[in-house]
């Protein structure tokens, strides 16, 4: 784990179903749909960034059928 702090890997249990955490999630994907949305370009990067397109805007192969 190059990188990472031993005292990161310490830290107790985040409880991902309470209330903070759910509005934690609903601001974080608010702002990454804002971005991704905000034109082709933004999304086509955020489809790439993704692993679902390549750069050449082609589909990659874990999801061409």
């Amino acid at each position: 784990m190059a990188g990472k702090s031993k005292i990161a890997s310490r830290r107790a249990p985040i409880d991902l179903s309470s209330p903070e955490a759910v509005e934690r999630f609903r601001e974080a994907a608010a702002a990454f749909t804002k971005e991704g949305t905000r034109s082709k370009e933004a999304a086509i990067k955020v489809l790439v960034e993704s692993g679902i397109y390549t750069k050449s805007g082609k589909l990659t192969k874990n999801y061409r059928s």
